[in-house]
Parts: structure tokens; sequence; C-alpha cells
């Protein structure tokens, strides 16, 4: 069992985990994909997994761009909604992260952590 992701590393000494999911979603897909793709996750996860947050936003000048603000408790709650993203959405391929049919609608996507200032 793999320990040392940036999310566990990320954990240590941090009570709660603070991440944006991020990215351009390729031209012709942003409709369905904020259907597919962004509405269904969400409705699963807040239904499912114990997030603290999670929330779709789409830019409001350019609706191809989007970010996903998510907040967990623990590693083990993140890793737990990765499995309900599989089993809405299928497998990830063996170098990613994320479930194949939701990266197959961006043209690009980044994960950043945070963490509380003050």
């Amino acid at each position: 069992k793999k320990t040392d992701t940036p999310a566990n590393t990320y954990l240590r000494g941090h009570d709660m985990l603070y991440m944006v999911f991020s990215g351009t979603i390729k031209d012709g897909k942003t409709e369905e994909f904020y259907r597919d793709i962004a509405a269904v996750s969400q409705k699963l996860t807040l239904q499912h997994d114990k997030a603290v947050v999670y929330q779709w936003h789409r830019d409001e000048e350019n609706a191809n761009r989007f970010f996903l603000n998510e907040q967990w408790e623990s590693v083990e709650d993140l890793h737990a909604h990765f499995e309900t993203l599989y089993k809405a959405f299928g497998p990830a391929k063996p170098t990613e992260r994320l479930p194949s049919k939701i990266l197959d609608y961006l043209d690009e996507a980044r994960v950043n952590f945070y963490q509380t200032v003050g």
C-alpha cells in the first residue's frame, strides 16, 4: 500500500485536507461535462462520501474553465471518494488517479493542495 501520496504528505501535521481540482474542458464538451461529470459527481459525493466541502465552479468569462473546491477530514475519506468516482465513471489509467472518463473531457487538469493561513 503506497502511503507517500501528496495528500498523505500534506496531512502530516494538518487537521484538514484542502484541495482544488481545476482545468479546461475540451471545446464542444462543456455542457456535457457539467451535466454528466460535475453534476453527477456532486450528487454522488454529497450522498455517499464524507466531504466537508465539495463544490464545482464554472468560470464566468470562459465556461470551459472550472474548479472544484474540496475539503476532507482525512486521506481515508478522500480515498473512499475515489472509490465512489470509480463506481460511477469507471477505472483510472495506471498512471492517473481520476477515472479516464473524467479526464477524457479535459484539455488540462491539475490538483493543488492548500493549508490554512493564520
